[in-house]
């Protein structure tokens, strides 16, 4: 199967659906923007933890999605396009999308990548002597957990590295929220993941792989055949510090 170099709105509905499913997110679509309510509990507490997305849309759209975003601090826009044809120094598409909008980059050098599911492997990967695998099954998606043994050095029923992955429409496979634990990190856990949860998600037939690469995971995803096909930009209210940003969260058990 060919992979395609563009940014398909197809594409980044598959990603979004995958992805809400997966962190029980509450997504609609009006148009060619995307919003997603983190969890259905914000809004019985009260909060407002809407996050848009939009893909390869005019100055408009990002300029009015922006203005609810200054009406509203706690929401944030979630910004993909298609690569530029010519390199880009690091952080360059983030000021370019702070420029337009008037928000506060708190993601940055992020990227789509795709990847052919038809050459990754259909059987689980063998398990190092040191771990084990959980795997959970739920409706749409899967998790997979790595614990360790008492073969390990750090003693047994350590969480190591997780990760989940969804089916959607029967062709796309979403990864996500993919996680080493920083003492086992270099130890091949990533790669180990990756395969095991593309063995699952084959399981249903998908064609297509996707996910949302931050700059420490790039360079194994490459490794491991995916493509990078867009970039992507987290933006926050001017006056929120990024740090305090739940999209700037990293996933942990």
């Amino acid at each position: 199967m060919a992979i395609t170099t563009s940014l398909t709105d197809e594409l980044a509905t598959a990603w979004l659906t995958g992805r809400a499913r997966i962190r029980n997110y509450h997504l609609t679509t009006q148009g060619n923007i995307h919003a997603a309510l983190r969890t259905p509990e914000s809004t019985r507490a009260g909060e407002d933890l809407w996050e848009y997305v939009v893909t390869n849309v005019s100055d408009d759209v990002l300029q009015a999605v922006a203005a609810e975003i200054l009406k509203h601090p706690s929401r944030q826009l979630i910004v993909a396009a298609d690569l530029s044809k010519d390199p880009k120094p690091a952080g360059s598409t983030a000021k370019y999308y702070a420029e337009k909008t008037g928000l506060r980059p708190i993601g940055v050098d992020e990227l789509v990548m795709v990847t052919d599911m038809s050459q990754h492997d259909v059987e689980e990967p063998l398990m190092p002597e040191q771990f084990t695998a959980e795997v959970e099954r739920n409706d749409g998606w899967y998790l997979v957990a790595f614990r360790t043994t008492e073969a390990s050095e750090a003693g047994p029923n350590k969480l190591a590295a997780r990760g989940r992955v969804a089916v959607v429409d029967d062709t796309y496979a979403v990864f996500d929220q993919i996680w080493t634990a920083p003492d086992f990190r270099r130890q091949g856990l990533g790669s180990l993941t990756m395969r095991y949860l593309s063995s699952l998600a084959l399981e249903d037939d998908v064609e297509t792989g996707l996910l949302i690469a931050g700059l420490e995971g790039q360079a194994l995803y490459s490794y491991l055949g995916w493509t990078a096909i867009g970039d992507v930009v987290v933006l926050g209210h001017p006056d929120v510090d990024p740090k305090d940003q739940w999209a700037t969260q990293t996933f942990e058990p």
